[in-house]
């Protein structure tokens, strides 16, 4: 259907498709703009000083800092900035002079930066964690491997409610480390279910603890870890100019975001359902939740994109960075581009040994399930992750089924006859777009919560025909051009590959 959407359409078609889709997204941005000092006056929050550079006269411009995910990164970076600077140095001098040793390289670098900065009872933690996976590795049953992955979910979330161990170890520690022993689990049990009988310790030590993906992701599996070549010779100069190009391109957009945050209160609107219900009208709300989905992509952008920048840099079979929310009309593209490493631990080591190709719908439909259970006893059971853990699976249910239905040959030929090549295009494109609307609402559950969740919700769907009409419009504008960006992405592809 991509091809179609590019080639069938015509060009007057396509303009009025992105005029649409421009137009919502700069009024929409401008009123959410325009409620700056509406959120300012009206709020109790203390939000932070602004960048000097930004201010006017007497006037203190405030950022948005309500996002504790984002603070926390910037918090995490600011200790341990030192240590990517060493991994970088151990890495290319050890694939420089001592390629064997480039594993105890990770290692240390790794210990160094946690032994230095974690209380005891993270070290114990973390070390049980990653002790228990090698040696239950070496019984090479998967049944053990998910026995000792269930254990190791309790644990956390006992961690995560103990007020105890938080007194202990500060907030920043105690966030550190549940989102590290969770990103642990899944490189734990990735090696044990598939690594092979002669990987040494050290080479699981290496994988474990990597440093640049240790806490922030994104997650890499085992079989991409080894396909690493082990002797690189001397580092090219065109390596470290791609390498630094990455690194530029993350500060980039972490500065374009904290920018954007002093004119921009997204992340309050995400916990305060009464600013949103501030705006002009629920029509225009929707456009609150399109761009708490971009800041949420743009904030992976840069937490994935610099573990990816380090990655690739040492030579290790990355997954990509993830695709922009504004380019994703199916959600089955959600799960597969957004966060590609947790696809591929999802799909190979739960779905796929759950069903089969040949396996039936019920099956494959049970197999989906249990992947999203996996998923919101993984991300930690509050109700938020449940309601978006549902809706995922009923969105990919139903888009499965309207595959079905499209790719049938008798609705195929009833497709055409009655509306002809271009007709069908644009009722594909309708009837998808109404599997595309309650899919893009579930991810603002994941963002901000129950709350603006159901707000949101409500907003599209009981708030009368007219809106949903305008809401149906605008989210089917958007359908094409997402398809239409992707028909020309997969053109561009190929002419690559032909001329390669």
């Amino acid at each position: 259907m991509a091809t179609l959407a590019s080639t069938l359409l015509s060009r007057f078609e396509i303009v009025i498709y992105f005029a649409v889709y421009i137009v919502y997204i700069v009024i929409g941005l401008y009123k959410i703009y325009a409620l700056r000092d509406r959120v300012l006056n009206s709020s109790q929050f203390r939000f932070a000083e602004g960048w000097q550079l930004l201010q006017r006269g007497n006037e203190v411009r405030l950022r948005d800092d309500s996002n504790d995910e984002l603070e926390n990164f910037a918090d995490f970076i600011g200790t341990f900035w030192p240590y990517y600077l060493l991994h970088a140095l151990v890495s290319g001098v050890s694939r420089w002079k001592w390629p064997r040793l480039l594993r105890h390289g990770y290692v240390a670098v790794s210990a160094l930066a946690l032994g230095l900065n974690l209380h005891w009872t993270s070290l114990a933690m973390f070390s049980a964690l990653i002790v228990s996976y090698y040696l239950t590795a070496q019984r090479r049953s998967k049944r053990l491997t998910w026995l000792l992955s269930g254990f190791w979910i309790v644990a956390i979330n006992i961690a995560k409610n103990s007020q105890w161990w938080l007194d202990q170890v500060g907030y920043a520690e105690y966030v550190m480390l549940i989102v590290t022993l969770s990103w642990s689990l899944l490189r734990g049990c990735s090696y044990s279910l598939k690594s092979e009988e002669n990987a040494s310790f050290a080479e699981y030590l290496g994988y474990a603890m990597y440093f640049p993906c240790l806490t922030y992701g994104p997650f890499i599996s085992y079989e991409r870890f080894v396909q690493q070549p082990e002797d690189r010779g001397c580092n090219s100069l065109q390596q470290w100019k791609r390498f630094l190009v990455a690194l530029l391109r993350v500060g980039f957009w972490w500065l374009m975001m904290q920018w954007a945050l002093h004119y921009f209160y997204i992340h309050y609107m995400a916990r305060d359902v009464s600013v949103v219900a501030m705006m002009d009208s629920v029509f225009w709300q929707h456009a609150a939740g399109y761009f708490m989905g971009q800041f949420f992509f743009v904030y992976y952008v840069v937490t994935y994109g610099l573990g990816i920048a380090f990655a690739e840099h040492d030579g290790i079979a990355a997954p990509r960075r993830p695709r922009c929310i504004g380019r994703i009309h199916f959600y089955s593209d959600m799960w597969k581009y957004f966060d590609e490493g947790l696809y591929e631990f999802l799909f190979k080591h739960i779905y796929a040994e759950l069903c089969g190709k040949q396996s039936s719908i019920c099956a494959k439909f049970c197999a989906t399930a249990l992947t999203f259970a996996f998923v919101f006893i993984w991300h930690g059971c509050y109700t938020y992750v449940l309601i978006w853990s549902v809706l995922n699976f009923l969105c990919l249910a139903a888009e499965k089924i309207y595959r079905a239905l499209v790719s049938m040959p008798a609705y195929e030929q009833w497709s055409l006859q009655l509306f002809g090549s271009a007709g069908a295009q644009r009722l594909h494109a309708l009837l998808a777009t109404q599997l595309f609307i309650p899919a893009a609402f579930s991810n603002v559950y994941f963002i901000g919560g129950k709350e603006i969740g159901d707000f949101l919700m409500r907003g599209a769907y009981m708030s009368g025909l007219g809106n949903y009409l305008a809401l149906c419009f605008c989210s089917y504008c958007f359908f094409q051009c997402s398809e239409l960006l992707l028909s020309r992405s997969r053109i561009s592809n190929k002419d690559k590959i032909k001329s390669t």
